[in-house]
């Protein structure tokens, strides 16, 4: 069975079981607006994993501010950055992996940088570094409300396997 074909879930456990495996340097990113529902979804997951107590794991919420996370990369020598964003596109799923190659398709609205472009300049810093994408379904980016019950239940289920595998 191919990555592509796996059940998103899944394909988290074996990265995170590879990293575990390997005491790869893995760095979170969680990028949204914390005013906009579900667009925050990816800020505050990166907020709950935080504080899990595994040595070469960082997260952080970044908000908006994606494109100044390249210093962090660096400074933590990161073997593997997920980034984890609100994404329209996700089919079928409420959260799934997005390719690098088409990052722009599914998440252009919020940023002022094309997060391809941010990647190709990580990786010419660091032409090892992985780096993945998740993305969340958002249902409502209202100003001023909180997560919908779809992504809450989302952003529940990731944390959960971050934990499941790391903690």
């Amino acid at each position: 069975m191919t990555r592509q074909m796996l059940h998103p879930a899944e394909r988290l456990r074996r990265l995170l079981r590879r990293v575990r495996r390997r005491g790869l340097r893995v760095i979170v990113l969680g990028i949204g607006n914390e005013m906009l529902g579900d667009d925050a979804v990816g800020h505050l997951l990166a907020c709950d994993l935080a504080n899990l107590a595994r040595e070469g794991f960082l997260a952080t919420g970044v908000g908006l501010a994606v494109e100044n996370a390249g210093p962090l990369i660096r400074r933590h020598r990161a073997d593997v950055v997920v980034l984890i964003d609100a994404a329209t596109g996700i089919r079928r799923l409420p959260w799934g992996f997005v390719p690098i190659s088409r990052l722009d398709s599914f998440c252009h609205s919020t940023h002022s940088v094309p997060l391809s472009l941010l990647v190709s300049v990580w990786k010419a810093d660091n032409p090892a570094l992985g780096v993945h994408f998740i993305g969340v379904t958002p249902y409502s980016n209202d100003f001023g409300s909180g997560l919908s019950p779809a992504v809450a239940a989302a952003r529940t289920e990731i944390a959960a396997i971050f934990r499941e595998v790391l903690d």
